[in-house]
């Protein structure tokens, strides 16, 4: 028979488990009888028998005189694909079948969560004796992960990404690159202490490899070129140039982005260039070309130049010989949807080898347009997003509707993948605890594209990422997250209350209390929480730090809603672009509180006084989770625009 009960605490659930009575209670004799030409499997096979050993201690039986054995082979026939697997787990052995190595690793993964979802009070680890048969509805299962727009993280924060990755069955990663990466030909574009080196990549690479993990690089171009077509040496280059320093823009510009001049064949070698030294570091045979929202194209220097439709001609050339470069070095390359689809530009000019991106992040996506890419014969991906850019705490129910929506489109159209996306706007706030819900799901969904969702996701969430039965604190982390689905919570915090006062999506005062209200609730619910591992604790921190924000907002909320006329009628100083990249020293001293730094002035009294030392200690707490997993990047932007949130008093007297 098959237990839902049983079904329920694995993530992702696989389709089909038949439990039957009795348990295996595998100890330190288990032999592993590896049938298979693959070091990758066997040291899968070694870590989860020695993760066993080290979870219950001295607490298993002594050696019995028969060893318990795990066997695992490959057997196609048995599993239907290649990444299939089939799991029998009886009282004396455990049998993994694969379609492949990539599936007998896969079958692990789930061994491991069995072993960690039963166990008896003294810590020994029971397995329940069933069979697991089971394999993916996408092919490739991946997540696009911004590493440009604020946060760069370190080696060992990656690391653990892959690690968590895994475990989800997740196959492809891609780093979101726009300028975060140390290219040769030109240094000064970002320094190691910034960005991600051609050696972490290496060792990252390297690592994935190991996990059956494709690290794909996906670099900006033309559009999204910002901060390299600011630079005066590439500013020709532009399509409409700038004389305003990366440093000094907004965050709303630097999204916007530069485009390149995509007649300029002196742009054409500067892309060579930048993709020649990501060709060097990435050893992956697939590559994202981007290639969205090229805002200035046409606009600028070729604005007379484009008639009819010269201007797509342009875009699409563009894409070919970008597309040419990266297949003369052996890659197969990928490009989102939305310039060939919102210019109903003609599908057969697209090259065939190519892969679709097909996006969209909202309730408006369209989903079934999914099915125009695939009957022109393109290789087509769905790509849903975490809803957390942005935001404070992602909006998890929207998010929610996202993927499962694209999913059940990409199975339902013939798409060969899912790619998840979590992307950092406005200098990448939101932090990385708040997207694992989302992250997870879209790894669940694109494994099953029928998986369960809402309350039935969140308790096998729960056990994999608190190590938990109790869903209490996600269903206050939901509740509190609504709020993201109304305004973009981050902008509103940071923005001046002259501002935010006349802002459309302003939530009401009743609203904005609601969130906090779940907030602090969340909150509680965290700290009596205890984390696994040390990254646990960091999640744990993360999410504190998250929820006193959101609280934070919701008061500032009140202040535009109680105070309209005076919030209104103030001009405070704006947190960007000018303060962009202050110094340390100059950070440190703005994070004092209130009446340290203004001890003489009339902001250091009443209600604002202690809004702004809660906003600065918070602003403490919060450096500190970016240093822990992140290189220092963009931190000192977040620093200042809190500092002038927390300066700007909405004119009080």
């Amino acid at each position: 028979m098959t237990d839902p009960a049983a079904i329920s605490t694995l993530l992702p659930g696989p389709k089909n488990l038949t439990v039957s009575s009795g348990f295996c209670a595998p100890g330190p004799d288990l032999s592993i009888d590896l049938r298979i030409d693959d070091a990758r499997v066997g040291r899968a096979a070694r870590q989860w028998r020695s993760t066993l050993a080290c979870r219950s201690g001295e607490s298993h039986p002594p050696p019995s005189a028969t060893p318990m054995t795990l066997q695992v082979v490959i057997d196609r026939a048995q599993t239907g694909q290649d990444q299939g697997y089939r799991l029998t787990v009886k009282p004396d052995r455990i049998e993994l079948v694969g379609g492949s190595p990539q599936g007998c690793f896969y079958g692990l993964q789930t061994l491991e969560q069995l072993s960690r979802s039963h166990a008896t009070p003294d810590q020994a680890t029971l397995i329940p004796c069933c069979e697991v048969v089971d394999a993916p509805d996408f092919q490739t299962r991946g997540l696009l992960y911004d590493v440009t727009r604020g946060k760069v993280p370190t080696l060992d924060t990656l690391k653990m990404l892959v690690d968590r990755l895994a475990s989800l069955k997740i196959n492809q990663l891609q780093l979101y690159i726009e300028h975060a990466f140390v290219f040769s030909f030109d240094p000064q574009i970002c320094s190691a202490e910034q960005g991600l080196t051609p050696d972490d990549v290496g060792v990252l690479d390297a690592y994935c490899r190991e996990r059956f993990i494709d690290l794909v690089p996906a670099l900006a171009t033309p559009g999204h070129m910002g901060r390299i077509l600011s630079m005066p040496k590439y500013r020709h280059l532009a399509e409409i140039e700038t004389t305003t320093a990366w440093e000094r823009m907004s965050w709303p510009q630097r999204m916007r982005g530069l485009t390149l001049d995509c007649m300029n064949p002196e742009a054409h070698r500067l892309v060579e260039r930048m993709w020649s030294d990501v060709l060097d570091a990435f050893s992956s045979p697939v590559v994202n070309l981007c290639g969205d929202e090229p805002w200035d194209l046409g606009r600028g220097k070729n604005r007379l130049r484009f008639t009819g439709n010269q201007r797509n001609e342009a875009y699409l050339d563009h894409i070919r010989r970008t597309h040419d470069l990266c297949s003369r070095r052996g890659r197969r390359t990928q490009f989102w949807s939305d310039v060939v689809r919102n210019d109903a530009m003609p599908v057969d000019r697209v090259p065939r080898t190519s892969t679709i991106l097909h996006w969209g992040y909202d309730d408006r996506a369209d989903y079934d347009g999914t099915s125009k890419w695939v009957e022109a014969g393109l290789d087509t991906f769905v790509c849903p997003g975490t809803s957390g850019w942005k935001r404070i705490i992602n909006a998890m129910d929207a998010a929610e509707r996202n993927i499962s929506a694209f999913a059940a489109a990409g199975r339902a159209h013939g798409a060969s993948g899912l790619l998840n996306t979590d992307w950092g706007d406005h200098g990448h706030f939101n932090l990385s605890a708040c997207s694992w819900h989302g992250i997870a799901l879209g790894a669940a969904l694109a494994w099953d594209a029928s998986h369960p969702t809402g309350e039935r996701f969140d308790r096998p969430f729960a056990r994999w990422f608190y190590g938990s039965d109790d869903t209490e604190g996600l269903a206050l982390l939901r509740k509190g997250s609504r709020l993201a689905e109304r305004c973009e919570t981050w902008r509103l915090l940071w923005m001046p209350l002259a501002e935010i006062a006349k802002d459309a999506t302003l939530p009401t005062s009743e609203a904005a209390e609601e969130s906090r209200h779940f907030a602090l609730e969340a909150m509680a619910w965290l700290a009596r929480t205890k984390p696994a591992d040390d990254q646990g604790a960091s999640d744990l921190r993360e999410l504190v730090v998250a929820c006193r924000f959101q609280a934070l907002l919701a008061d500032k909320v009140g202040f535009a809603r109680q105070h309209p006329t005076r919030a209104a009628g103030f001009s405070p100083r704006e947190p960007a672009p000018a303060d962009l990249h202050t110094s340390a020293r100059e950070t440190s001293r703005r994070l004092k509180p209130a009446a340290q730094r203004d001890a003489g002035s009339p902001k250091a009294h009443g209600e604002h006084k202690r809004w702004a030392n809660e906003l600065a200690d918070a602003a403490r707490a919060y450096a500190d989770c970016w240093l822990t997993r992140n290189k220092p990047s963009g931190l000192s932007d977040i620093l200042t625009a809190l500092s002038a949130a927390g300066e700007d008093d909405g004119g009080q007297q």
